[in-house]
């Protein structure tokens, strides 16, 4: 695979290595970079993510190799060799510069745009003008420059702690971030929260499943926003999805199953027998059933689409089934802090009561 990088009037080519890492590489791409220089020897510039670390570390490496150093997350571009070898943890090289490297070495920082040959940045700005896209997800820098409190508590309390706590696994933070997202359909940081939870272990059919059960907990407009940034980042992975539309389904808990059924006849028969029907035949019938998504997981989707929308008043029945299906005390407290920074502290703290009083309740 071909890029293009664009300094000023220059413009070289590259060529990408066949890797997990360069192919996480393009899913970012187009994208403009402040590259800064290091050592007299290479440019680099902060990544808005974490890539894939699929490819091969070696301390080595060659004038013109476009390379990924995990711990910044940078990309560097090596246009000198200075005789020394790159320090712990190393780089995975992504690709080679084709021509025209020496462009690089020049003073001080550069501003790089990347992209993939035969995508002009012209064409884009077009194709995003009449299709309502999506403008691109600041990076960094950008916060830096615009709101530099705002970036601080990005860099520290948000990466280099929220994510790093130990209650909850990655995969469970991609799970309840995701869900957040989706449910406020706060479409700008999707691309990156997809890639970060297919990195972080969630299988694109459970992406999908995702997505489909919020389309009953959070809306169909939701979902289908949601199903438009799906495409575009399972296209750029070579992701097609393999989840079945039907299929055997899971086995019911009868007994629950008709104490909730009796519940919601009693609740709302009288007013919206429609909305009871649904509820039986399409949810509980159905779509908990569909094995494409653990219970457990479908639980804490259920629960985080709830409080990141201020759903306050289901808490309290999807908690406690949540808990049912697995999901710890420690867990469900966790995920209040994680809501926290997706959601906003209004909605954590407005559903703060309904758990208190869930975690009193299974105590006894």
């Amino acid at each position: 695979m071909k890029i293009r990088l664009k300094i000023k009037d220059t413009v070289l080519s590259a060529s990408l290595t066949d890797s997990k890492t360069a192919q996480d590489f393009v899913s970012l791409l187009p994208i403009t970079l402040t590259m800064s220089d290091l050592f007299g020897r290479e440019k680099y510039g902060h990544l808005p993510r974490e890539l894939s670390e699929g490819g091969a570390r070696t301390h080595s490496y060659h004038i013109g190799d476009v390379a990924y150093w995990s711990p910044g997350p940078d990309v560097a571009i090596f246009y000198r060799h200075d005789g020394q070898s790159i320090p712990a943890p190393g780089i995975i090289v992504i690709g080679n510069i084709d021509y025209g490297v020496e462009a690089l070495n020049v003073d001080g920082s550069i501003k790089v745009t990347i992209e993939l040959a035969g995508q002009s940045s012209d064409q884009s700005g077009k194709l995003e003008s009449s299709s309502n896209a999506l403008p691109p997800v600041p990076t960094l820098e950008d916060l830096r420059t615009v709101a530099p409190a705002f970036a601080k508590y990005t860099e520290g309390p948000l990466l280099d702690g929220l994510w790093k706590r130990p209650d909850l696994s990655l995969r469970d933070r991609s799970i309840i971030t995701v869900s957040a997202l989706i449910a406020r359909n706060q479409a700008i940081e999707m691309p990156h929260h997809f890639n970060l939870a297919l990195d972080n272990g969630v299988k694109p059919s459970e992406l999908s499943e995702i997505i489909t059960h919020l389309a009953f907990y959070s809306g169909w407009a939701n979902a289908t926003s949601a199903v438009a940034v799906a495409k575009e980042v399972f296209a750029k992975r070579g992701i097609v999805s393999d989840q079945a539309a039907s299929g055997e389904l899971l086995p019911i808990d009868e007994a629950a199953e008709a104490q909730r059924s009796a519940r919601v006849e009693q609740d709302a028969g009288s007013v919206a027998p429609g909305v009871v029907q649904y509820t039986s035949d399409l949810l509980f019938h159905d779509l908990w059933l569909r094995p494409a998504l653990a219970p457990r997981d479908r639980s804490l989707v259920t629960v985080s689409a709830l409080i990141a929308s201020g759903q306050t008043a289901q808490i309290t029945y999807h908690l406690n089934r949540a808990m049912d299906n697995g999901v710890t005390k420690a867990q469900a407290s966790e995920m209040l802090t994680q809501l926290a920074f997706y959601a906003g502290w209004p909605n954590v703290f407005s559903a703060i009561p309904v758990v208190k009083a869930i975690f009193e309740k299974r105590a006894k």
